[in-house]
């Protein structure tokens, strides 16, 4: 039995090699799983021109709807963050003291005490720009900017 890609005897449609059929199978089994779990996902095989008609009809994620800031060793972190309208914010306290979210001046930002663990959310729904402090310790500040 041959394996070619030319006419058979006897008007036979012509045979694709299978080896060739098995390398394409493996390779979009091989690209569907890369971007399942990597990190940067379908991002980042689009930038490869042999993958980019696989991820072209894969689902895009949404855009993220929520960001975390960390307080811990009596500082926010990120300190300053920029999101879109409609994100939530969340604000966990990792210290062994208490703290706030308070916002400077006047501001949609009034977290009750937050002692070590708890956590404090707020979503943002018009731009703007938005300090913050605890209120505790005056030098800790932050910022989130919506856009």
């Amino acid at each position: 039995m041959t394996l070619c890609s030319g006419p058979r005897a006897g008007g036979d449609p012509p045979r694709r090699p299978v080896a060739k059929i098995l390398v394409a199978a493996t390779a979009a089994l091989g690209i569907s799983a890369l971007g399942a779990w990597s990190p940067m996902g379908a991002a980042a095989l689009a930038a490869h021109p042999n993958t980019a008609a696989a991820v072209a009809t894969s689902p895009q994620a949404p855009a993220a709807t929520s960001q975390k800031v960390t307080i811990a060793g009596l500082k926010f972190s990120p300190a300053n963050l920029t999101v879109r309208a409609g994100t939530t914010v969340t604000w966990t306290n990792t210290d062994p003291v208490a703290h706030n979210v308070t916002s400077s001046g006047s501001g949609p930002l009034h977290s009750p005490t937050l002692n070590k663990g708890a956590s404090y959310s707020y979503t943002f729904t018009k731009a703007g720009t938005y300090r913050y402090v605890c209120t505790f310790h005056n030098w800790m500040h932050g910022t989130v900017t919506v856009k």
